[in-house]
């Protein structure tokens, strides 16, 4: 008589939380894979290239000792610097908005970081955040082959190396795409408070309220109805949150409007656009190398209303690389490299030419490898 004991179909299945933590382990690998191997090359870059020249090219043209993290804090991460260490003091600071530096300020006190490093760090939780919540996104409008060749362009998109230092650039990007997948889904109002808190990374996040808005009228019909759903009354939470800020400016220097109206003085040449970038003869080099780059994504975007399944991308692409080339043109570089949807229907191109992947990749990351380079050293490239 035998003594095995019969197994049935119950018993051979996985547990139900095996199967679902496979599921997630599968769908992180290639993200989190990405990030940990670019990022790695980004510091090492950084560290060789100081090694063999550590001289900062901007005055005093200092020296600076073996690169760490810190190598990536140049440029407006100052700013971002002294704001994390004694709030807002001067009113030429208010152009830069709270999130990363209140971030960097509790990433300080928690760990005795320096603050330098303290940024840096946490725009890289933005940068891994976000391209995991990116790679979901483009996998619910798109295959999986399109999704990883989008990613793999993102990522190597030559400024997308800002995504790394210490600039909120990877917090708009995380939260806004956040917030687009959560529209998707259907939770709009957890969707616009991820916005809010991308608008108090930087305010051109608020652009993504037109997806937003886009999502919630296209999943009820259309229609006048539409407007006067309940849900509606979500996209006033991304204003409400953004505007915390102006209340704190109006409390600190009696002037909610101070971060606007600052912009006309020492950062007014920060709101030129193509326009005056065509009239005028007198930029500097690398400004045109934004022009000129910046429309890799600005195609990008334009592509986004080809098709149906990626209009609700297309509502906060196509606005956002409109409103960059009027008024973005001295950061053109770092901005274009924060429009994320324009990289869908580039990596759906992509996809089709499989041969063409590894030539238009490694291209675009070497590249981005000569621009940190240049970043590091603190040559002009913002």
């Amino acid at each position: 008589m035998s003594t095995d004991v019969p197994v049935t179909e119950e018993a051979v299945r996985p547990a139900p939380w095996r199967a679902r933590l496979r599921a997630l382990g599968s769908e992180l690998a290639f993200p989190v894979s990405l990030f940990f191997f670019s990022r790695l090359a980004l510091l090492l870059l950084a560290r060789v290239s100081l090694v063999f020249d550590n001289r900062l090219h901007r005055p005093p043209f200092q020296q600076t000792g073996p690169a760490g993290l810190d190598a990536f804090c140049r440029w407006d991460c100052g700013w971002y610097t002294e704001i994390a260490r004694q709030g807002y003091e001067r009113p030429q600071a208010t152009n830069f908005f709270p999130l990363l530096p209140m971030l960097g300020r509790l990433v300080r006190e928690a760990t005795g970081l320096s603050i330098q490093v303290s940024l840096v760090l946490v725009a890289n939780v933005a940068g891994l955040l976000g391209l995991i919540v990116l790679y979901r996104l483009f996998r619910t409008l798109e295959d999986e082959d399109t999704a990883r060749a989008a990613l793999l362009l993102f990522t190597a998109y030559p400024f997308a190396f800002f995504q790394s230092a210490g600039y909120p650039e990877s917090w708009m990007v995380f939260l806004t795409a956040l917030a687009v997948l959560l529209s998707l889904r259907g939770r709009h109002w957890w969707a616009a408070l991820a916005l809010g808190f991308g608008g108090l990374s930087r305010h051109l996040s608020l652009v993504a309220g037109l997806s937003l808005l886009y999502q919630q009228l296209r999943s009820r019909g259309g229609g006048l109805k539409a407007w006067f759903h309940r849900d509606i009354l979500a996209l006033a939470v991304p204003l409400v949150v953004t505007s915390l800020y102006f209340v704190f400016l109006a409390w600190k220097f009696g002037d909610p409007q101070l971060w606007w109206k600052v912009r006309a003085g020492e950062w007014s040449g920060a709101w030129s656009g193509l326009g005056t970038w065509w009239l005028r003869d007198d930029w500097a080099p690398e400004v045109s190398l934004y022009v000129a780059v910046s429309f890799i994504p600005g195609v990008g975007a334009l592509l986004l209303a080809r098709r149906r399944q990626w209009w609700p991308l297309a509502a906060f692409g196509i606005p956002l690389m409109l409103v960059l080339w009027t008024v973005g043109l001295v950061g053109l570089g770092r901005y274009s490299a924060a429009v994320w949807p324009a990289f869908l229907p580039l990596g759906a191109w992509l996809a089709r030419r499989p041969a063409l992947r590894g030539p238009v990749v490694l291209g675009m990351a070497l590249f981005q490898g000569m621009l940190v380079f240049l970043f590091v050293h603190s040559y002009p490239i913002n």
